[in-house]
């Protein structure tokens, strides 16, 4: 039975192909001049705020816990080595309110003393420490990892799912973590196995990267993890990296309307966030930085970039030689399901992958009336009807979208495309 897949690869439904776009792919991932100043909100996750636990005046390091939380909710560290300068409740400039720690650097980026690699004997100490890390999904979704890796009473799971598809016209930092820290990706992946208690992990990637296949498959060989772990290469559609539809490539299971990946036996991780838990474990260092994609017809120098947390888009664009052309749109994340921003004085924030600052790319074609041609329902890859629900949302009809089941939407922007 030795080199028999454990996994085969299992046909989605709708999904379309927008221009990947994916230029910054062969540009090596740098470090960013620090800030003068980051401000680190304390809503990073799904879950209630954080709490902080520094005072102005305070003195912090790299890695410094600077907000708490209870129950659901991820921990936050300081980015920066410096001064606290405000503890406060603002609005930010994405219209939310929220509790924020704003440092002022002292330009040395010292690690805190304190921190040092964390040791784990059971399932529930290593769940604690992935907590202590202040690790979020940060392929976008910002659910805690601790709190998702708990499986309920009387339910296990079987499979440890790693999403390396990274289908988002633009986005290129996924990319990058699979080719130039393979080894602590597979590492992560094996520790996460051993730690959780699953039998086997599948890594999907789509076949638009198959160098990053074929990388982490002479790692996995190389460590002699073929028996546990599987990279599979996946046809390249979007949203094929979607939770539910991952899962339904890798494994052919079907996530219940409403349901959870643990409904059907699988614990999903970024691959991005599984090589940040072990990096965490090797070293210590919580999360307080984020690789991002910086690019778009506007950005002087686009590339691949660490971040520290809560430094603005403003001085981010700055420290990457400004921009070429007037900006029409500026996007935190991709143009599929980011965010468009209006005030670049925005922090960038765990969840955040990319800025694509966009001028000739960013002309939308009117909008004309919808003729029933059915191509967003072929789309959709959650078998919806995207026309129904937009039928419904106009005329704010709430009743109609619960039985559209408006609620199992994931907001892909499959429909919108088409």
């Amino acid at each position: 039975m030795e080199g028999k897949p454990m996994f085969s690869l299992h046909k989605t439904r709708g999904g379309v192909h927008p221009p990947q776009c994916k230029d910054m792919r062969d540009f090596a991932c740098t470090s960013i001049t620090p800030p003068e100043r980051v401000l680190i909100p304390l809503n990073m996750h799904i879950g209630a705020p954080a709490k902080p636990v520094v005072s102005e005046g305070d003195h912090v390091y790299v890695g410094t816990l600077i907000g708490q939380v209870e129950g659901l909710g991820s921990p936050i560290h300081a980015s920066v080595s410096g001064t606290v300068t405000k503890v406060a409740t603002e609005q930010l400039p994405t219209g939310a309110t929220a509790p924020v720690v704003e440092i002022v650097s002292d330009g040395k980026m010292e690690s805190d003393p304190e921190l040092k690699a964390p040791e784990y004997r059971t399932k529930e100490e290593f769940i604690s420490c992935v907590r202590d890390s202040g690790m979020v999904g940060l392929g976008g979704a910002s659910f805690p990892t601790w709190f998702k890796m708990r499986a309920p009473e009387g339910k296990s799971f079987e499979f440890l799912v790693v999403n390396g598809m990274e289908c988002e016209p633009y986005i290129t930092s996924d990319y990058r973590q699979m080719m130039e820290h393979s080894e602590r990706v597979i590492d992560g992946v094996f520790r996460a196995l051993e730690a959780l208690e699953i039998p086997a992990a599948v890594i999907g990637v789509e076949d638009n990267k198959p160098e990053a296949i074929l990388e982490l498959q002479r790692v996995v060989k190389e460590k002699g993890r073929e028996d546990r772990i599987e990279v599979m290469s996946i046809p390249t559609k979007y949203p094929a990296g979607g939770e539910k539809v991952l899962i339904k490539a890798t494994t052919g299971r079907d996530v219940p309307a409403g349901g959870l990946p643990i409904d059907v036996g699988c614990l999903v991780v970024n691959v991005t966030t599984i090589s940040r838990v072990e990096q965490y474990f090797r070293y210590g260092m919580p999360l307080t930085c984020k690789t991002v994609t910086v690019t778009g017809d506007c950005i002087a120098k686009p590339g691949n970039y660490r971040i520290p947390i809560g430094m603005s888009v403003r001085d981010v664009i700055e420290a990457t030689g400004g921009m070429v052309k007037e900006p029409k749109k500026i996007i935190m994340g991709g143009p599929m399901m980011g965010r468009t921003i209006t005030d670049i004085d925005c922090p960038i924030i765990k969840a955040n992958n990319a800025i694509v600052v966009l001028h000739d790319a960013a002309v939308l074609p009117d909008e004309t009336a919808c003729i029933r041609c059915g191509r967003c329902v072929r789309a959709c890859p959650l078998s919806l009807s995207p026309f129904a629900l937009d039928g419904a949302s106009r005329s704010h009809d709430v009743v109609a979208l619960d039985e559209f089941a408006v609620m199992n939407c994931m907001e892909c922007g499959s429909c919108a495309y088409v």
